[in-house]
């Protein structure tokens, strides 16, 4: 089948024929399909079907290993615009952000803004946060565990959430009741609205404006710093950029985070027998969490801009259109992986694409996995080594607060046998 027959405006069938039986939404709707119990086995019917889909009103879908791979690292293509297509597209009233931040920028821009950025992800960086993450880490699983033996207890609120929350509030230099009162009210809710993830927007960026704001001619001490501190050439970003990565750098290291560490409690709930291996034998828990990296990215997706027509794998990309990049669909390409719905927490998964690639190449991958590995260590070392003491108490209910993370709303926990205490 050639690129043309998947035209939509050539091919009036193309509907029917392809997205109808498929039940493809058209356009940017395909962020829609985030809440789907089936979403990886339906992503991986669609991948089947063919690795590129024009899902029409300029938006392609590629859903392979080797083309997602590709398409990350295509030197002519730019930074995508599906985060802010996921709150609205241009009506969104958090688009101003979205424009602004790390993840929609290109060539010069990006890469001063970047630099300035990857200062506090830099492998020493990371090494010296892990004292906090581990004493953090510890503090939230004793209390998780402790409360799960006396009645359901929801993973997501009371540790998902808090290890990623109490990093970044360090990483920004913000006193506890600062944050508190500012900054961890916006991520919590049921999560069942859109509006949820534009209140977080709305919320951040109302607070880093008001904080620089208050603090233009004296230092703060943390992330803002970085941020306004020129590069060699003496380049500042705008007072619109600082703010606007403040905003990212927070809800990306949250939102996402929690839902890593919320996807591996949930598959290994699911997978008893994984469970048990990796409560006997802590060296596998890295193993466990890159599978889970691969097997349930909580961001399943990326998004490129193709300013001029490309040949992506034999398929003709039109200039001025968007590829919408299934990493889910690729993290599950038996071409890659084999077995690859399977939940296996020795696979090599060191090819997963949930990091993504080239330029735009996840900068907290390092700290995310570090949080993650921590945390598992502190959680099974203070609970019983006997397998099956953890319980999920309801079925899974998927976010919808923001269309780009796949991860529970919510994961309500009992615990039972011995406590280990």
């Amino acid at each position: 089948m050639t690129q043309s027959d998947l035209h939509p405006d050539r091919h009036p069938g193309l509907d029917r024929d392809i997205l109808a039986p498929l039940d493809i939404p058209r356009g940017w709707r395909i962020f829609e399909l985030g809440a789907r119990d089936d979403y990886f086995e339906y992503w991986s019917r669609i991948r089947d079907h063919s690795p590129v889909i024009d899902a029409g009103e300029g938006v392609y879908l590629v859903s392979s290993w080797d083309l997602v791979g590709k398409a990350l690292r295509h030197p002519e293509l730019r930074a995508g615009s599906g985060t802010s297509q996921a709150f609205g597209g241009a009506s969104s009233p958090v688009e101003s952000v979205v424009r602004n931040w790390l993840m929609s920028q290109n060539g010069e821009q990006h890469r001063h803004a970047r630099a300035l950025v990857s200062r506090l992800f830099t492998p020493s960086a990371v090494l010296q946060l892990e004292a906090l993450v581990r004493r953090t880490a510890k503090q939230l699983a004793g209390a998780f565990v402790a409360a799960a033996h006396h009645g359901p207890t929801d993973f997501v609120d009371q540790v998902a959430q808090r290890l990623p929350s109490e990093v970044v509030r360090h990483l920004f230099a913000v006193d506890a009741e600062e944050w508190s009162a500012h900054v961890q009210p916006l991520f919590v809710g049921d999560g069942s609205t859109q509006s949820d993830g534009y209140a977080a927007v709305q919320g951040l960026t109302r607070y880093f404006v008001a904080k620089l704001g208050d603090s233009r001619e004296r230092k703060l001490g943390g992330v803002i710093d970085d941020l306004r501190a020129p590069d060699r050439q003496g380049s500042h970003l705008s007072e619109a950029e600082v703010i606007a990565n403040s905003v990212l750098i927070v809800t990306a290291a949250i939102d996402t985070t929690a839902g890593l560490l919320a996807n591996t409690m949930l598959r290994l709930l699911e997978n008893p027998a994984a469970l048990a291996r990796v409560r006997a034998d802590p060296a596998l828990i890295p193993g466990a969490v890159d599978e889970s990296l691969r097997h349930c990215p909580s961001a399943p997706s990326s998004t490129r801009n193709a300013p001029i027509a490309i040949d992506l794998g034999g398929h003709r990309i039109p200039a001025n259109t968007d590829l919408f990049l299934s990493l889910a669909a690729a993290n599950r390409d038996p071409a890659k992986f084999a077995d690859p719905h399977r939940f296996e927490v020795e696979r090599d998964s060191s090819a997963l694409l949930t990091f993504g690639g080239g330029p735009h190449f996840c900068l907290g991958a390092a700290l995310a996995r570090l949080e993650a590995k921590l945390l598992f260590e502190e959680l099974f070392d203070g609970s019983s080594n006997e397998p099956g003491d953890f319980r999920l108490c309801e079925p899974v209910r998927w976010r919808l607060n923001n269309p780009s993370v796949r991860a529970p709303v919510r994961l309500l926990i009992s615990c039972t046998g011995p406590t280990g205490q």
